[in-house]
């Protein structure tokens, strides 16, 4: 094993520094307001500046730290996106509950774990996927097949 940076804290720490560049710039768009009343751009450029902050924190220390090469999992990446897309694919045609418990079992193909350990992840992350989006956060969104 070859040591050299800490790779893994200074490629999380600069993602996390270009995500919150990018919301923080982005979020100026909108109008920033007051702290007494916030416009729609305020929290996009305040927690945008702050991931950023936090983003150079993490890797900025890690350019003069030892670590371990990083290694990348194929057939976890995979299997990874297979599930989202398998999820915005079926999302219209199949509904949030069935596209969900799809999506979650699709991404669990590569674990170890038994099949009633599998489906029971599949209906909690059904479960909670369900609650929040059309739910809790009224999003438009066809809970079955047949509720569009």
């Amino acid at each position: 094993m070859k040591i050299t940076r800490d790779n893994h804290d200074l490629v999380g720490g600069l993602l996390m520094a270009a995500a919150g560049l990018f919301f923080a710039l982005y979020g100026q768009r909108y109008d920033f307001g007051t702290s007494d009343r916030m416009g729609p751009g305020y929290f996009p450029v305040v927690l945008g500046w702050t991931l950023a902050v936090l983003g150079l924190l993490v890797a900025v220390p890690a350019w003069w730290r030892r670590g371990s090469a990083i290694t990348v999992q194929w057939g976890n990446l995979f299997w990874c996106v297979a599930s989202l897309l398998a999820f915005a694919l079926t999302l219209r045609l199949l509904g949030v509950v069935l596209a969900s418990f799809l999506a979650a079992l699709i991404s669990l193909v590569p674990s170890s774990m038994a099949l009633r350990a599998r489906l029971t992840v599949c209906a909690v992350v059904t479960l909670l996927t369900t609650l929040i989006f059309p739910i809790g956060l009224q999003m438009m969104l066809p809970i079955w097949p047949w509720s569009h």
